[in-house]
């Protein structure tokens, strides 16, 4: 007789998400159903659990069974950010790849409005998008980074939001994953953009504000103080290899360091006073919208 071949069908988007002991366990879970909840219907959640301990654990692999779209992944201790999303992205089958992280929530367009402007923009490698700003009280603002960056705007900061960012496949194939160095802790999506646009991959900031992006009052404990020191490091590297310099590219060279100077109170506020001086004003102070979720 003869055999017949079932090619296997491919998703469109591979969602990539590492989480490492997701705590209220109510945020993932949020975040898994604000995916499943996507007006573009082609993609695939490939869930990392990054040696979380075995309460959490339990629950990720539960709440992957609720769907056949969520592909569970676990090691079988925590090896970092860049460790887990690598190994989503050697996993992922899907012709573009998507970023979220396990606390924020995605507007139910996202993936349909970026994956249209991938297929209609080739001359861009990956797309990110705006994000509205959200803590435990409800949104108090938005960001919105510049369409078309240039090297110069690598300076202040990295000028994609991480989180709100689809590839495509290619980009991980011709540049390399994520960089699972030490010396980039914290840091590793600001290097893979250097990284991307030192390579000829350009990406694009969609105007739009398609993720809820969590910034809660234990935002600014996220970075301890070596992993400053690391990233002002990195500057002076990445900088050097864009062709930044001058006294600005000196200065920002030390902007880690010096934002980690601040007192912790001191450095929240004077962010969000920063993001109502970029228009990032409160726009609303009660739970998330139901449009938003």
């Amino acid at each position: 007789m003869k055999r017949r071949q079932v090619m296997e069908k491919r998703p469109a988007v591979s969602v990539i998400m590492s989480v490492y002991d997701p705590s209220p366990f109510c945020q993932l879970e949020a975040a898994v159903g604000s995916v499943l909840e996507q007006t573009f219907a082609d993609f695939e959640l490939l869930l990392y659990n990054d040696g979380s301990n075995e309460a959490a654990s339990e629950k990720m692999r539960q709440l992957a069974r609720s769907d056949a779209r969520i592909l569970y992944l676990e090691s079988e201790k925590n090896r970092g950010i860049a460790s887990g999303l690598n190994r989503c992205i050697e996993k992922a089958r899907g012709k573009y790849i998507a970023r979220m992280d396990g606390d924020d929530l995605l507007l139910r367009e996202r993936l349909e409005v970026q994956v249209r402007f991938l297929e209609l923009n080739g001359q861009y490698d990956f797309v990110g998008t705006g994000a509205w700003l959200f803590d435990e009280g409800g949104i108090w603002g938005e960001r919105l980074m510049k369409e078309k960056p240039e090297k110069e705007d690598f300076l202040p900061f990295s000028p994609y939001i991480h989180p709100t960012v689809m590839f495509r496949r290619s980009v991980f194939e011709k540049c390399g994953l994520y960089n699972e160095s030490e010396k980039v802790r914290r840091c590793e999506d600001y290097e893979l953009f250097v990284r991307l646009h030192i390579l000829g991959c350009y990406g694009y900031n969609l105007q739009e504000k398609l993720i809820c992006y969590r910034e809660g009052k234990d935002s600014w404990k996220k970075r301890r103080f070596c992993y400053r020191l690391d990233e002002m490091r990195f500057r002076r590297e990445g900088f050097q290899a864009l062709g930044l310099t001058g006294g600005k590219a000196w200065l920002c060279r030390f902007r880690p360091l010096a934002a980690g100077l601040v007192p912790r109170m001191a450095g929240r506020w004077l962010k969000r006073r920063q993001a109502v001086c970029r228009g990032e004003e409160r726009i609303w102070t009660g739970p998330i919208p139901q449009k938003m979720q």
